[in-house]
């Protein structure tokens, strides 16, 4: 690391919290690197065609430059807490992680997390700390030659912006210059599923919402997330989450 100069730029913090089971659609080139705490439930972050399994207590790294999505469960409760940032370093090739830390560690992101709300000082504070956990951790994490497809990262953009709308397979192919079967391909073998099922998540986590927030019956929610039967949707839903709709709606 001596032969370039490591620095970081827009620290903050964000905390989650769900219930039961949530799907976080991902993050994507603009977004930040995150080092954060499960506090309660487990998870799984899903990238190109790996899988990171996280539960109560883990501290994990996600860097900016991989796109990556999750599934969370919890009993009842879900709870992550990120510190997050612009790590600039030349050559960065860390991918998601597990990092082995103490318990004075997980105390000092918890510290980061309540000075960035606090004021300047503060925040000066919480970046000093930030640069000493870095250096405590950074010889320790498994580095990857691991690279994204651009044309990858643009189809899920594409999806995930257009959920809503009346498109296909091709029509995010054209989007993004190549074949449709050049795209079910990187699906397939960096993610290890279907453009539609990617898409299907993404419509899955927002009846989630509604379920949870709205007293809307499983007809409507079924329109409003865009499915084209009831039935079909209540499958879906079932082959995401493990249950019905109603079943989930109703969950203790």
């Amino acid at each position: 690391m001596s032969s370039s100069r490591l620095y970081v730029s827009e620290l903050s913090s964000s905390e989650h919290n769900f219930l039961n089971y949530h799907f976080c659609r991902g993050n994507n080139s603009k977004n930040k690197t995150r080092l954060g705490i499960i506090k309660k439930g487990n998870g799984t972050y899903i990238y190109l065609n790996k899988k990171l399994n996280v539960n109560e207590g883990d501290v994990v790294f996600i860097p900016e430059n991989i796109y990556c999505y999750s599934e969370w469960i919890g009993d009842p409760e879900i709870e992550v807490m990120y510190v997050n940032c612009f790590l600039h370093y030349e050559g960065f090739c860390y991918e998601p992680q597990l990092i082995f830390c103490d318990e004075k560690t997980k105390k000092t992101l918890i510290r980061i997390n309540e000075l960035l709300f606090l004021g300047d000082i503060e925040e000066l504070e919480a970046y000093s700390l930030f640069y000493t956990i870095l250096q405590k951790i950074l010889p320790n994490m498994k580095k990857s030659n691991i690279s994204t497809d651009k044309i990858l990262r643009n189809a899920m953009a594409y999806i995930t912006d257009n959920w809503k709308n009346n498109f296909s397979v091709s029509d995010v192919a054209k989007e993004c210059c190549v074949s449709e079967s050049t795209i079910y391909h990187l699906f397939r073998k960096e993610l290890g599923q279907t453009p539609i099922t990617f898409l299907n998540s993404i419509k899955i986590n927002h009846a989630i919402n509604y379920l949870e927030n709205s007293k809307y019956s499983i007809a409507t929610i079924s329109r409003l997330v865009c499915f084209n039967s009831e039935n079909h949707f209540r499958k879906v839903f079932a082959d995401v989450t493990g249950m019905t709709p109603l079943k989930f709606r109703k969950r203790s």
